[in-house]
């Protein structure tokens, strides 16, 4: 019997884990599947709501911003076509040129003329940074899943921003039976400084990142939650967290032609 075949047979997250004997070989394996997970959400329109919050130091909201987006993909590109701002709808006037400008970025994305696209989770480019240990059993939404705690690997490696991925830790959550990534949750480990805009420096950052199952092996975004924590013009401090949460997923093909609805 396979490992893969064995951990699927176990249908119980209650006791001992299943045993694992190279846990970094294990989520390895998962690269390739995990590819099409994240090739599979250009295949869909979907709407995102995106908070922005201020908090205080005992993690208190003090101001709250919120965006609501419907997002479709061009050549696997997003095009965000913004649809309310804190709960209010747009004006007709600013539809007309929200619309407008989301046709001419997806036009421009087919003429070749841009390479824009909006940062997002992509676990597969990053999964050879780090160390991974097999912790346990979980159960997940009423799913089991495997738990992977994560450790940064010594040297440098060739990945855009590997300054910061070199500094978080962090735990893998792994459906037993569709053997796909359905949780991620990351935080620095210490000694962190990144740039963020002028004359401001973060010192804490962390990033969790939770999938939804819409049908056997496809796990699509539910919501990625970002924090940080740091200074801006040396004395005053800030605690940012911004959420996105993913809802509404259909199928769409996007054509040369395509306009959007009013």
């Amino acid at each position: 019997m396979t490992l893969a075949v064995a951990l699927v047979a176990a249908t119980s997250c209650s006791g001992v884990a299943p045993a694992v004997p190279d846990a970094n070989a294990f989520v390895r394996r998962l690269v390739v599947g995990q590819r099409v997970q994240e090739e599979a959400l250009s295949r869909y329109t979907y709407d995102v709501t995106e908070a922005r919050e201020d908090l205080d130091g005992k993690g208190r909201i003090v101001r709250r911003r919120t965006r609501a987006y419907q997002v479709y993909h061009v050549k696997g590109r997003p095009v965000r076509r913004l649809m309310a701002r804190d709960g209010q709808p747009l004006t007709p006037a600013e539809r007309e040129r929200v619309d407008a400008r989301a046709q001419e970025l997806a036009q421009a994305i087919r003429d070749g003329r841009t390479a824009t696209e909006q940062p997002g989770v992509r676990l597969s480019r990053v999964i050879e940074r780090y160390d991974f240990r097999l912790a346990g059993r979980e159960d997940l939404d009423g799913r089991c899943a495997l738990v992977f705690e994560f450790a940064a690997l010594p040297g440098d490696f060739k990945l855009e921003r590997d300054a910061l991925l070199r500094k978080l830790a962090g735990r893998l959550w792994v459906d037993q039976e569709d053997q796909v990534v359905s949780r991620f949750d990351a935080h620095n480990t210490g000694g962190l400084r990144i740039a963020l805009g002028i004359a401001a420096n973060v010192s804490s950052a962390s990033l969790r990142a939770d999938f939804v199952r819409l049908e056997p092996g496809l796990w699509l975004p539910r919501q990625v939650q970002s924090g940080a924590e740091g200074r801006k013009l040396l004395f005053v401090g800030f605690h940012l967290r911004e959420t996105l949460w993913f809802d509404n997923y259909r199928h769409f093909e996007v054509s040369t032609d395509e306009k959007f609805g009013r």
